[in-house]
């Protein structure tokens, strides 16, 4: 007859602990992922740049021009960088994520914001997906109405 022992044991409730924190997780979220982008209210370069990144998750063009300084915005063509009628941004139908990495405050209303952006495209033989994703750096400028994303880059 088979007696086990408290290592077995260990191993026995530790694997259920396991699995019922699985279950409690997937039922708390609905196996939703990373979620709807939202945006943030506070005025901080972090904020200007994730409410820069949600605009263009929602295809809000008009909203993600207010977050880039008139600087950035008067190279570009008068705000014309952002992607017209029917522009998709996601790479391959990818889902995305961004990650605030560091925000470095520098003298005179100037920051630098670095960020990853994550990205992950479901399918495979398997339906294992493909994840990647992309470090960026941004400049972010006080300007009257707010800090501005100083630097052309564009979340798409």
């Amino acid at each position: 007859m088979f007696k086990p022992d408290k290592f077995t044991w260990t191993i026995i409730i530790v694997v259920v602990l396991v699995l019922a924190a699985a279950v409690i997780t997937v039922n708390l979220t609905g196996g939703a992922g990373w979620g709807e982008p939202t945006y943030l209210t506070e005025d901080t370069p972090e904020a200007a740049v994730h409410n820069a990144f949600v605009a263009f998750m929602k295809q809000d063009y008009a909203k993600a021009r207010q977050y880039y300084s008139a600087q950035v915005l008067d190279n570009e063509g008068r705000g014309e960088p952002f992607p017209g009628k029917g522009g998709r941004i996601y790479p391959h139908d990818a889902n995305q994520r961004l990650r605030i990495r560091s925000v470095d405050y520098l003298e005179d209303g100037e920051a630098i914001v670095t960020v990853v952006i994550d990205y992950y495209a479901p399918g495979g033989l398997f339906g294992g997906g493909d994840a990647w994703s992309r470090k960026m750096v941004l400049r972010v400028v006080r300007e009257e109405d707010g800090w501005k994303i100083d630097t052309p880059e564009f979340f798409y």
